[in-house]
């Protein structure tokens, strides 16, 4: 089941990026990012006062918080920076690069012992990552500035990795945690709304179109994968669970073609197999325990 729940988080954050790529062009990055969250942390605290789980927030405290401070909110701003400035394949591909760094960070930090079979998988899933980079530099856009603000984004999502997974096993109730986690998020990017991006008119290009992306992004960008995110950190060690944020890669190269008409060559579908396979390993050699 914690399996199953990243598969389905890293397909709705893969979905996400195309669809802040339709409609980068009619909204500033915060303004996209301020909805996004708020959505999300509304259905979180909805869900939270209808399952009884109020009395959790005390009892969670401020950790959860400054996770959405880090990711999604400092990350997702460089992320939807990442979208402008690049292809939305690159922006997905690029977080790839995760699953090398997590590990070794899991090992260093919290002292949660590496399995073989994940360190193997992860170079193979960098090596599929890189041959997919580059392909698609060569005909979907992609940049060195783009891909150093998704560097900086990486960087915010692997601090925040660390702090969640500590936050997922002495708390472990992922509905009020994703609440707070989004709200701080919606809190970043109005502060960097109105102090730093002040657009003459706020929302000035809304139309029924940009009102249902937004909606959809609110839901598969915020409640749903965040919900499901915390929940898989409970049971998986980060090592082990960042390994999934790789499906980005070939989840959002799939999406791009289709609904942005993006070229997907016959090196890319190449690429995607290898990353799918370095994922599946562990699981295929046999189930991972979670170590705490």
């Amino acid at each position: 089941m914690p399996a199953l729940a990243l598969v389905l988080a890293s397909a709705c954050w893969a979905a996400t990026l195309i669809a802040q790529k339709a409609i980068i062009e009619d909204l500033a990055v915060a303004e996209i990012t301020v909805v996004r969250f708020l959505i999300g942390a509304g259905v979180m605290f909805i869900l939270a006062i209808i399952l009884g789980h109020v009395r959790e927030f005390r009892r969670i405290g401020w950790r959860p918080a400054i996770m959405g401070l880090l990711e999604p909110g400092a990350a997702a701003l460089f992320l939807v920076w990442v979208v402008a400035n690049t292809s939305a394949i690159s922006g997905s591909v690029i977080l790839s690069t995760i699953p090398i760094l997590m590990p070794l960070l899991g090992w260093i930090v919290l002292r949660e012992a590496v399995r073989m079979t994940v360190l193997i998988g992860a170079v193979i899933t960098i090596a599929g990552t890189v041959l997919l980079v580059q392909e698609q530099s060569l005909h979907a856009g992609g940049s060195l500035k783009g891909d150093l603000l998704c560097t900086i984004g990486v960087l915010f999502i692997c601090a925040n990795q660390l702090l969640a997974r500590r936050v997922a096993q002495v708390h472990g109730q992922a509905i009020p945690v994703s609440a707070l986690q989004l709200a701080a998020a919606a809190l970043v990017s109005f502060i960097v709304l109105v102090t730093i991006k002040r657009p003459p008119v706020y929302l000035a290009r809304v139309d029924t179109e940009v009102v249902t992306t937004l909606i959809f992004i609110g839901f598969m960008g915020g409640a749903i994968p965040f919900f499901l995110y915390n929940f898989g950190l409970r049971h998986l060690p980060v090592g082990r669970l960042s390994l999934f944020m790789a499906l980005m890669g070939p989840m959002g190269a799939l999406m791009a073609w289709a609904y942005l008409g993006t070229p997907v060559s016959l090196i890319d579908m190449v690429a995607i197999a290898i990353v799918v396979f370095g994922v599946a390993l562990p699981s295929l050699s046999g189930p991972a325990r979670a170590r705490t």
